[in-house]
């Protein structure tokens, strides 16, 4: 089993584990100490947990005091969709982590993907002020990113994660074996977000997975394991560093402010992994148009993306770049000096761009 701390000023703020099950999580879990466990499992993970390990929503709860909709050892269920992502919902969940009977020394335990870790841990950070949280990430998407460095939240009028905290789950705990079986659409989104990491902090493993991916659907389990615990633990580096994004951490938008714009306006029916994947090719553009990124620099990440199928047919975003310039200006990292761009270099570094309105508007114009 693989382990790496995320440690703030000297201190462990949470800890991540990979295993290629889930049978340790229950090892890990039996040190914890809580009045109560409550489970929230996104609808579309119950089976597939369940097959990895049959019984695991009942085992999960243990002899630990279980009232309410919990008393049958069964997860609250959660419909994890980017229109569900929304107060309304939050308040309903904390409805129900009453209904359960939670205090303030229970943990809550999200099973599912970014949707459901970034709704759940919401949550649980405004629920009587603050519940521990541990997530279970069951998509390549949250295992390499999403349930990876404290960042909740949920949409506000169509504008993606405009409400939110950042507090760190007690653990994160990512089995493979989930990936076994996934959808390729749930794969390609999910590697959109690894590559993305990759071209921030390591270029030798972005050389490699496009090696792999570019080649087969579902590369063999070990190296798949290295390559997610490897984006993960570049992430948690970067968020030890910078929990509240006053600095580094910003870094890892990359393709983002693009890609909640496309969000936004295909009203949610673009993939969130294909947009950012969609976004990091309009950042590398725009950075070549600023006279930062290497030329040539868009063009091959182009010819790498089509080749693991994450762009095989073309643009992703169909669209006009010029609509996007509305909802880029409503953008929550907005600075006083304007929208921080994150742009490539080269493979291994990326740098912040301070762009005003009238330079956004030439940008997209380019594109």
């Amino acid at each position: 089993m693989k382990r790496k701390e995320l440690i703030v000023n000297g201190k462990t703020e949470s800890v991540l584990y990979m295993d290629k099950g889930l049978g340790e999580f229950f090892d890990i879990l039996s040190s914890v100490p809580r009045s109560s466990v409550i489970v929230v499992a996104d609808r579309n993970a119950v089976a597939p947990t369940e097959r990895i390990f049959p019984g695991f929503f009942q085992k999960i709860t243990g002899p630990h005091r279980i009232t309410g909709p919990h008393r049958d050892g069964l997860p609250i269920i959660l419909d994890a969709t980017e229109s569900g992502k929304t107060l309304g919902t939050v308040e309903e969940l904390c409805r129900k982590f009453e209904q359960a009977g939670a205090d303030r020394d229970s943990l809550i335990i999200a099973v599912g993907g970014g949707i459901t870790t970034d709704i759940v841990g919401f949550a649980a950070s405004v629920y009587r002020r603050g519940v521990r949280t541990v997530f279970i990430p069951t998509t390549l998407l949250a295992q390499v990113d999403a349930a990876i460095g404290g960042k909740n939240g949920v949409n506000l009028d169509g504008y993606k994660n405009m409400i939110g905290t950042i507090r760190q789950p007690l653990f994160v705990f990512s089995a493979t074996d989930y990936l076994l079986s996934m959808p390729p659409r749930l794969v390609v989104s999910g590697l959109s977000e690894m590559l993305k990491t990759f071209i921030i902090g390591s270029k030798e493993d972005y050389e490699t997975a496009c090696g792999i991916f570019g080649l087969e659907k579902h590369p063999d389990q070990e190296t798949l394991s290295d390559l997610i615990f490897s984006a993960a633990s570049i992430k948690t580096d970067i968020v030890s560093e910078d929990s509240f994004e006053h600095g580094r951490r910003e870094l890892l938008n990359l393709g983002h402010t693009f890609a909640h714009a496309i969000e936004t306006v295909t009203e949610g029916a673009t993939a969130h992994g294909l947009a950012v994947a969609e976004g990091i090719v309009m950042a590398a553009r725009a950075g070549e148009m600023l006279g930062i990124t290497e030329a040539g620099f868009a063009d091959k990440i182009e010819k790498d993306f089509a080749e693991c199928r994450i762009r095989e047919n073309g643009k992703i975003y169909g669209g006009s770049p010029a609509d996007l310039l509305p909802v880029m200006l409503d953008d929550k990292k907005m600075h006083a000096d304007g929208l921080h761009l994150i742009v490539p270099v080269r493979l291994g570094k990326v740098v912040s761009v301070p762009v005003t309105e009238s330079r956004l508007k030439k940008i997209l114009s380019g594109l």
